[in-house]
């Protein structure tokens, strides 16, 4: 029984760390799109995401790829993208092709963001599965079997130089970077110690509009916090809700604080996106967020909070050209 009797199959998975360098490592880009292992069997090419579903009717100019994959049969593990006009992944860009059912939705999202295969492992060719295989080796193999199109590229790396690769991923735009040991074996659905993704963030200043509540835990303090900042308006824009990065003692302080500035009129004039209903406050509580990344939307991915900025005033939390530009 190889994989394709066992599939859906799980993809291995990479725990967090900090950027190194090491001789024993790979240092690949960090793709900002949809994990998805690629199914090649018979000419047809079918994806499956990492919560196992499948996403082949999503992205049909995936099925051009094919070709492009010197195999009858293959298994490849990567990440359906869409690149912007610097060639950099687009996560904004990417959430227009999610959740259509309807092909001819499929195909006006498909036209203006057309999407790619960065194929960065291989672990089934032709009838033999590639787990066991080191890394190095189903990497090498994987460039020998394909073909770069227009929809179908190989995940590069970097030997040894982790720091220096990632900080100029982070300054080319990209999300971060994934450390892989050389001599790794696949493990399906395992987050090994063997992958370690390395992502880039930055900090912004933006200030508490809204309380949303909480559950088991934080019943007694709350879930996230809606956070804001000036347009060129004068208005309150949303950036997003925070809800990671606090301590418990964090927690009770800025639920006491904030339980005294709560209004009943929004505090957003605009649809904010919640959990829970929100308990609006009066913008005076500045926190520094870190985040990977703007939407196209203008909203920060993957915010935490860091800090409280009571130095800080919150008419000085204004867009900028760090999310507007997106």
């Amino acid at each position: 029984m190889t994989l394709f009797q066992e599939r859906p199959i799980r993809p291995m998975l990479a725990k967090t760390g900090e950027p190194f360098d090491s001789d024993e490592y790979l240092f690949e880009v960090k793709w900002d799109g949809l994990r998805a292992l690629l199914f090649l069997e018979n000419g047809r090419v079918e994806l499956q995401n990492r919560n196992l579903r499948d996403a082949t009717p999503l992205y049909p100019e995936i099925q051009n790829v094919a070709k492009e994959i010197k195999a009858k049969k293959a298994i490849l593990d990567g990440e359906v993208i869409v690149l912007n006009e610097k060639g950099v992944p687009d996560f904004g860009r990417m959430q227009t092709r999610f959740g259509h059912n309807d092909p001819s939705a499929v195909e006006s999202s498909r036209i203006p963001n057309p999407a790619t295969y960065a194929a960065f492992d291989l672990i089934h060719l032709d009838g033999r599965d590639m787990l066991k295989d080191r890394l190095e080796e189903r990497k090498a193999k994987l460039r020998d079997v394909m073909l770069e199109g227009p929809h179908m590229m190989y995940g590069e790396h970097l030997v040894k130089e982790g720091r220096r690769f990632y900080s100029e991923l982070l300054k080319a735009g990209f999300e971060g970077v994934v450390a892989k040991e050389r001599g790794s074996q696949y493990l399906p659905g395992v987050r090994s110690s063997a992958w370690v993704k390395i992502k880039g963030t930055d900090t912004i200043d933006a200030v508490v509009a809204g309380i949303i509540a909480g559950e088991g835990a934080r019943t007694s303090t709350f879930g996230s916090l809606v956070m804001a900042m000036y347009d060129k308006q004068g208005k309150l824009a949303h950036v997003g809700n925070v809800g990671g990065g606090f301590d418990e003692e964090t927690l009770v302080e800025l639920k006491s604080i904030l339980n005294k500035l709560t209004v009943k009129t929004p505090t957003i004039t605009e649809p904010v996106e919640a959990p829970a209903p929100i308990a609006w406050v009066k913008p005076r509580i500045v926190c520094q967020i870190l985040y990977a990344s703007v939407t196209r939307d203008h909203k920060l991915r993957f915010p935490r909070f860091q800090r409280l900025r009571p130095d800080k005033n919150p008419e000085d939390c204004v867009l900028d050209e760090r999310i507007l530009s997106r």
